[in-house]
């Protein structure tokens, strides 16, 4: 982010700069002094509404370069949303498992006893030995059942996961480290395995949710996330969540120093066919590695300022103090 960071610092700068410039604005407009200016016997024409106009020296001296717009493919990126699950249950769930193996050990290890008791010396009966192997056989029930229900009550992603990493996810969640959370996405629930973005944390689904969310109507898919949004989720925040999808679209990547936030929205500034500057919003413009993809507002072969944008925007908006955006 360091880049908008600078066009934010820039801007501040362009903004003293345009109000140094308006003070001797025939010097500006003209790049004479005020005498030369006097002496100037034919007008210049009336720059278009929404057009700042500037020569190449004035450009020059604000610091502004020009860069081209090239096309450029980037992977559809599907839009979701993330919220955290309440795992009481899960807990409630997990002790349930635990006591059932250990029943289910105990029950079995004396199925085996009695069995080599009426095997050895007839000191154990035929009965003593049935009602142990029924008990064993009760108790691996109640095992398997109680481990069902964290496929069936949360989703069979999370039956992926050995008791172990179960108890390690509720001790990490009740410490705020961690958070069992469910993504979901309008356009159908995303594979398991697929990698989500939230924030600028990235996640691995373990597979669906068990059920549809009944507002979305949308089936979901579960993920375990860690750090400080695991604290945020767990307040009950809901984020967006963004996964690549197979498809691409077509567009330009707008370079971070040809940015400028003003007013909530993106901005770059486009040279005009007759000359001058037009400053276009960037409605649907999302972030990448490499700058500010791009699907509207500017197109292949377009050229932007890349740098001066301060000086551009105070001019633009007539002089009046630039508040940008961070």
């Amino acid at each position: 982010m360091k880049p908008l960071f600078l066009a934010a610092a820039s801007g501040l700068v362009g903004a003293a700069l345009a109000g140094a410039l308006f003070i001797a604005f025939p010097s500006l407009t003209t790049g004479k002094d005020d005498d030369d200016a006097a002496g100037v016997k034919a007008a210049a024409p009336a720059a278009p509404e929404g057009v700042v106009m500037l020569d190449k020296a004035q450009a020059t001296r604000a610091g502004i370069a020009m860069v081209p717009l090239a096309p450029a493919q980037v992977a559809t990126v599907r839009q979701g949303l993330a919220r955290a699950l309440d795992i009481s249950t899960l807990s409630a769930i997990q002790s349930e498992i635990v006591s059932a193996e250990a029943a289910s050990a105990t029950s079995d290890a004396d199925y085996k006893r009695q069995r080599a008791l009426a095997g050895d010396d007839q000191s154990a009966s035929a009965h003593a030995v049935e009602l142990a192997r029924a008990q064993a056989v009760a108790d691996r029930a109640r095992l398997d059942a109680a481990k069902q229900r964290i496929g069936l009550e949360f989703g069979p992603g999370l039956t992926r996961l050995s008791l172990k990493s179960l108890g390690d996810l509720l001790h990490a969640a009740t410490a705020g480290q961690a958070s069992l959370i469910r993504v979901d996405f309008a356009d159908g629930a995303a594979p398991p395995g697929a990698l989500v973005r939230i924030g600028e944390t990235t996640v691995r689904l373990l597979g669906p949710a068990a059920t549809a969310d009944t507002h979305l109507q949308s089936a979901g898919s579960l993920a375990i996330i860690h750090g400080p949004l695991a604290r945020e989720l767990g307040s009950g925040r809901v984020l967006p969540a963004t996964m690549a999808a197979n498809t691409s679209e077509n567009g330009v990547l707008v370079p971070r120093e040809a940015i400028i936030r003003y007013q909530g929205g993106l901005w770059v500034y486009r040279v005009e066919p007759g000359g001058g500057y037009r400053r276009i919003e960037l409605t649907d413009a999302r972030a990448e590695a490499q700058g500010w993809f791009a699907r509207s507002g500017v197109k292949p072969g377009d050229r932007i300022a890349s740098g001066g944008l301060g000086v551009l925007l105070s001019i633009d908006r007539g002089g009046e103090p630039v508040g940008e955006d961070d």
